[in-house]
């Protein structure tokens, strides 16, 4: 199985920082996050090659210079794919042609994003979803989410009756959600280039070149009949976006749970 990192974009959350480094290159326990992904992900023997979409221009080419050589380390085969900056979807769509050239199915992973996530129970639920079905269609990808979230701040309940007086005060709390999160972790067949070749001829036609993989692929494929599936994550295993340099500070708790369990 190959695996697609987008490792490109702006990364403006992160700014200042991002206007020097890459958002993927933000340290996280001594090491870039896209590297903590790299290595987490090459453990798994079902991994044959990892692709990493970047822009090859001063930003990109730090995260290239950075993973030169690091294949003898991770064992696994590392290749850049330079992003064209047509957006997420766009992206992903760069990687056909070294996608077409492997088995199914494949993994998109945002390289700024970290999880312990079991990419075998992941995969055994793909394979046991095409074989349950019974309308000849196949399934075109499986989104990783999530049904609750660490929240940033506290959270109250009020009495209404009496001037909003504060009855329980939780610190931070789980809150669970009334619709699961995608995290921005996709396992998908190579059926998702059609449409994703589709989406770029609607993009070429408004004159933006750009499209999005979320907003303007995936968001329109359920009512198209489309076999989409969620993957929800378990209460156990963490996920976080790194958004930039202040925010993996302020959750520097999650993070040291999360590379725990990377481990």
């Amino acid at each position: 199985m190959k695996v697609v990192l987008l490792a490109g974009g702006k990364g403006t959350r992160a700014r200042p920082f991002s206007d020097y480094i890459p958002k993927s290159m933000i340290p996280i326990e001594g090491r870039p996050v896209i590297d903590q992904v790299v290595r987490y992900l090459a453990r798994f023997a079902i991994v044959e090659e990892i692709l990493i979409v970047c822009e090859f221009d001063f930003f990109g080419n730090q995260i290239i210079n950075y993973f030169e050589g690091k294949d003898s380390i991770v064992l696994k085969k590392i290749s850049f794919i330079e992003d064209s900056k047509n957006g997420t979807g766009g992206a992903v769509l760069r990687a056909e042609e070294s996608i077409t050239n492997g088995s199914e199915p494949f993994l998109v992973w945002f390289a700024d994003n970290l999880c312990a996530l079991d990419l075998m129970d992941l995969v055994s639920r793909y394979n046991a979803l095409n074989t349950q079905l019974t309308d000849g269609k196949e399934v075109t990808g499986i989104l990783v989410t999530r049904k609750h979230r660490y929240e940033e701040t506290g959270r109250v309940t009020v009495e209404a009756k009496d001037c909003n007086r504060i009855v329980k005060f939780i610190e931070k709390p789980i809150v669970e959600l009334e619709s699961p999160e995608a995290l921005g972790i996709y396992l998908f067949s190579k059926k998702i280039f059609e449409y994703l070749h589709q989406q770029e001829s609607v993009a070429r036609h408004k004159q933006t070149n750009s499209f999005n993989l979320s907003h303007d692929v995936l968001a329109n494929l359920p009512s198209t009949g489309i076999n989409l599936y969620s993957y929800n994550l378990d209460k156990n295993t963490d996920w976080i976006d790194i958004e930039s340099p202040i925010y993996a500070d302020r959750n520097r708790k999650i993070i040291r749970r999360i590379i725990e369990q990377m481990c």
